[in-house]
């Protein structure tokens, strides 16, 4: 599925969410309503004095529901404003240290880290619910700058490494696909109804237990008929509030079954292994409610979850996902569990030789790009947001190539930071093989220190490293006081905008790394819409443009040429190749500040006239690779491993 599409795909289920958020408050109000105006008419006015419309009636009714419905969306969303993490952290998840030396911990964050490189995207924050025994998976987030992966003990423990895989794999769909945000704003959103239902139960547990209903007294204006009446009020409000709560999760059931069919079959491209996940949901339907989650929100939360978290009588009327057995059979209708893959043992052979994943597909590097002839600006662009067949084996292989001592700094929280400005002064072409003395001055002792050890690992190696390195150490990065994250930001600052002005490479790191870390600390960074044509952004466009015309190219004027060719219908008019001193990687920061506000259909034409700009000259260099990675993630627009070539 194309990347924009399915971006645009997840912003019309909000628009959906947003109708069926309305009819269900109607109907909430309409209700309420109608009980407290019966309730009235049977204590004090009677049912023939007085007709059923009462405009001031209903306008109260209207504005206490609506008051108490806002009051509870907004607590949850705000309360999960810090996206992935805070969803993590309330379903009681535990995050996982990246340096951890567990082994079902370190093989998790092994897989998720493949994963992240080879999407990539920076490695997102993991979760273990420790207190589930069942299987289940989930991934919450507003973007892939705050999006968190969180497993089950049960699943840690139960499925094996593929089918583990496969699970992580599907997850990453979910982020791949924007389903997160709309996931985190249907948690509001039933939350917000939920409230009226919990109202409805203090009500009526607040009479109970003052004695109201040990009240005897007679006549219309009795304290017996008055407790009865409140009893009554509040069972309508834990009824009403219930059907509300039904109502909200038809909408999760409605939207959320068929992407999890979508997310499923991504999950096989992305593996290459349907055996993987038909094994791991198998695993979950061996057992009657084998996925289920026992947190007191595994109701709300169902839709975010791998398989359904919370079940019920009426699960056929609004279960979250599918059958178990019809998404096995919708990825591999063969498959016959354990006994069957030993049966299809003797075909082991012709499938590598003759099947897609065999292992010359995979040394190819996979991918929608295999080799520099694939290289095509067409090509490159469906890549976007994607995990074509072989990105997982190439990133797990480029992982193990990288020495385990820089593997193991990018998992630990001092030596993740000092690595960052290793891979910041090594990548400059004026490195000489010192430190700064800026830095020197301006850094802690103990940094300095660490900064000096890591600078000799990195001499002489290879530059493929540098990029998964740091989308490794973002994880550890994220584990910063916002104190220490504030000290990072400004040396990084520094760094960039000082001696290594023109470094490509230190850009691209502030992009990925810094930029994604304002965001995890400062919510208030994400980038909000406000360009839905490229006529309004003429001139961030002309400078993106230009400065990759010079970047890319030594004929500047082909590949400025090459860049407006698919975006000529709609762009703006006057648009002319700028001199070199006029889009410098300063003017450039600042135009994909406002590029990011785009909406995904320009985003689109955005990064295609980014892909086509850079390969006007028929082939991309490291360091064009690098800049192209950094403007991908200033517009939130992923490119997998190898799609670029290298």
């Amino acid at each position: 599925m194309d990347f924009f599409e399915a971006q645009d795909r997840a912003k019309r289920n909000s628009g959906k969410l947003v109708l069926f958020y309305i009819l269900a408050v109607i109907g909430i109000v309409v209700s309420i309503y109608l009980v407290t105006l019966a309730l009235y008419k049977w204590q004090f006015a009677g049912f023939d004095h007085t007709g059923w419309w009462s405009p001031g009636w209903l306008l109260t009714v209207a504005l206490v529901v609506l008051c108490t419905i806002a009051i509870g969306t907004l607590y949850r969303v705000s309360q999960l404003r810090k996206g992935g993490s805070a969803v993590a952290q309330l379903l009681g998840g535990r995050r996982v240290d990246p340096s951890t030396d567990n082994p079902g911990e370190r093989r998790l964050m092994n897989i998720v880290e493949e994963m992240s490189i080879a999407s990539g995207m920076p490695v997102p924050d993991v979760y273990i619910l420790d207190r589930e025994e069942n299987i289940n998976a989930f991934a919450a987030g507003f973007n892939t700058s705050d999006a968190a992966v969180g497993v089950t003990r049960g699943a840690l423990d139960q499925l094996n490494r593929d089918e583990l895989q496969a699970v992580i794999a599907h997850e990453f769909s979910h982020i791949f696909n924007g389903d997160m945000r709309f996931n985190i704003r249907l948690i509001g959103v039933l939350n917000g109804i939920l409230l009226i239902h919990v109202m409805g139960m203090i009500i009526m547990r607040s009479v109970v237990y003052s004695g109201g209903t040990r009240s005897r007294g007679s006549g219309r204006d009795g304290g017996g008929n008055a407790a009865i009446v409140i009893i009554v009020a509040g069972l309508s409000l834990v009824i009403i509030g219930y059907i509300g709560m039904i109502f909200g999760r038809m909408i999760q059931a409605a939207i959320s079954r068929q992407r999890e069919y979508l997310a499923d079959a991504a999950a096989v491209q992305y593996t290459r292994n349907p055996d993987g996940l038909a094994g791991a949901l198998s695993k979950i339907g061996a057992k009657k409610k084998g996925a289920e989650i026992r947190d007191g929100h595994a109701m709300e939360m169902s839709h975010l979850f791998f398989a359904s978290s919370f079940h019920s009588a009426l699960d056929r009327l609004y279960s979250t996902h599918p059958p178990i057995d019809k998404r096995i059979k919708a990825i591999n209708p063969s498959f016959e569990g354990s006994e069957g893959r030993r049966r299809r043992k003797i075909q082991e052979q012709f499938e590598k030789d003759h099947v897609s994943g065999s292992k010359a597909a995979a040394s190819s590097g996979g991918g929608p790009v295999s080799g520099h002839a694939a290289l095509t600006p067409e090509v490159i662009l469906a890549a976007i947001g994607t995990l074509g067949a072989g990105n997982v084996q190439r990133a797990g292989k480029l992982i193990e190539e990288i020495p385990e001592e820089l593997r193991r700094a990018a998992h630990e929280p001092l030596s993740a930071e000092a690595l960052i400005y290793v891979l910041l002064f090594t990548a400059d072409k004026n490195y000489k093989g010192l430190l700064p003395d800026w830095f020197k001055t301006e850094a802690s002792e103990a940094m300095v220190n660490e900064t000096e050890k890591l600078k000799g690992l990195l001499d002489g190696a290879d530059r493929n490293w540098y990029l998964p390195l740091a989308d490794m150490a973002h994880g550890s990065l994220r584990g910063m006081t916002k104190q220490q994250y504030q000290k990072f930001h400004s040396l990084i600052r520094k760094a960039v905008e000082g001696e290594v002005s023109e470094n490509l490479f230190a850009f691209t790191l502030e992009k990925i790394v810094d930029r994604k870390l304002q965001m995890a600390f400062d919510s208030s960074r994400i980038p909000d819409i406000k360009h839905h044509h490229l006529k309004s952004i003429g001139k961030e466009l002309t400078i993106l443009i230009s400065a990759l015309a010079h970047a890319s190219d030594k004929n500047s004027e082909e590949a400025w040429k090459a860049g407006l060719d698919p975006i000529s219908s709609v762009a703006p008019d006057g648009m002319k190749l700028l001199p070199p001193e006029a889009c410098t990687l300063d003017e450039l920061d600042k135009a994909l500040d406002e590029l990011a506000q785009s909406a995904n259909p320009v985003k689109k034409y955005i990064m295609s006239a980014v892909i086509y700009t850079i390969t006007a000259d028929k082939q991309i260099t490291t360091e064009e690779r690098e800049l192209v990675r950094g403007i991908s993630e200033a517009l939130d627009c992923p490119i997998p491993l190898g799609a670029l070539g290298g």
